[in-house]
């Protein structure tokens, strides 16, 4: 298999797929802490080098390469296969990732048998989304924190409220904070005030699918 300097390869101008600033930086954590995936799945590439396959992946890399230790470290913290590995692991793959920022290069695929139009083709249905997820497999064999790694978010339906094995460790006792905080910010809070906040989120949550990603601003900007 081929590797190329991701430097040289050449971002798509017709790619139609894009990603939130959030689920960006899960790709980049994504790939800090399984890089194997990037031998196990190339870059698709045309024999000009414009990427047919793996725009967003390239972009990630060419990030990573901006990134100190110390922020690489940060990003895969966040990771729970990264928090749960041994020291030797943890210092394994910082290692791989310091060597590899001398050398940043990563497997590819060269599409020297494809037509323009099949180009087009791949580049539309590499970002497509074909089946659905069969949500007693992903209770049974997943838990719910590895999920929210992998995908970026948690489906509402992936919450067993029936079954108590995905709850077996959770305090069920209402209790109300004193304050609310987000980032550096942080304001007293009353119990009447957090149920109405409780109260807007489940709402959200109810018109996005149970999904949570996008509610501070529609807080904020009073959607």
């Amino acid at each position: 298999m081929n590797k190329k300097d991701i430097r040289k390869l050449k971002a798509n101008p017709d790619n139609p797929r894009t990603m939130s600033e959030f689920m960006e930086g899960k790709l980049i954590e994504s790939i800090l802490v399984f890089p194997k995936m990037l031998e196990l799945r190339p870059i698709l590439i045309n024999k000009d080098d414009v990427i047919v396959g793996g725009n967003g992946r390239v972009e990630c890399l060419n990030k990573i390469l901006a990134l100190d230790d110390n922020e690489i470290e940060d990003y895969m913290f966040n990771q729970k296969k990264f928090r749960m590995a041994s020291e030797e692991e943890k210092t394994g793959l910082l290692a791989f990732w310091a060597k590899w920022k001398k050398k940043p290069v990563t497997f590819v695929r060269i599409l020297d048998d494809v037509s323009t139009e099949e180009e087009k083709e791949i580049l539309v249905k590499d970002n497509l989304h074909y089946g659905e997820d069969d949500i007693e497999i992903m209770k049974r064999h997943f838990e719910r924190e590895a999920i929210g790694d992998y995908l970026g978010s948690v489906a509402w339906n992936l919450y067993d409220y029936d079954d108590k094995i995905n709850d077996k460790n959770l305090d069920l006792t209402k209790t109300y904070p004193e304050k609310f905080k987000c980032g550096y910010v942080e304001c007293q809070m009353t119990d009447q005030e957090f149920k109405g906040l409780c109260a807007r989120l489940e709402k959200y949550l109810e018109e996005h699918d149970g999904i949570s990603d996008g509610f501070l601003t529609s807080l904020l900007l009073g959607k």
